[in-house]
């Protein structure tokens, strides 16, 4: 069985396309913030994909959210040239889970 969390990453990594997608936590935010627990980062997104792939998401997943549950879900995006710099382990765990390895949760 697949936690509500998971279901709703999965969601998000499927309609960007297959990109690393993970939840906001100490290894790439610093303090709190309002909304943390229900913020999602994609990687690897070009500037110029990134209005387009927010729309999408809004139209989806967190517009259904947000009428069914009342979740807010937040995306945050990092470019690849960013995604480079400071997140490469990101690609790492990412096809990590691709390749069917367990998905450690810190």
């Amino acid at each position: 069985m697949v936690s509500e969390r998971e279901e709703i990453r999965r969601k998000v990594m499927e309609a960007v396309g297959g990109r690393p997608v993970r939840w906001t936590d100490h290894r790439t935010t610093k303090g709190d913030f309002p909304g943390r627990d229900w913020t999602l980062e994609v990687f690897d997104v070009p500037i110029a994909e990134q209005k387009a792939l927010h729309s999408r998401l809004f139209r989806g997943i967190r517009r259904q959210l947000w009428e069914e549950k009342r979740l807010c879900l937040m995306t945050l995006f990092h470019t690849p040239e960013n995604t480079d710099r400071y997140y490469a382990w990101v690609r790492e765990e990412h096809a990590a889970e691709r390749a069917g390895v367990a998905r450690a949760t810190p």
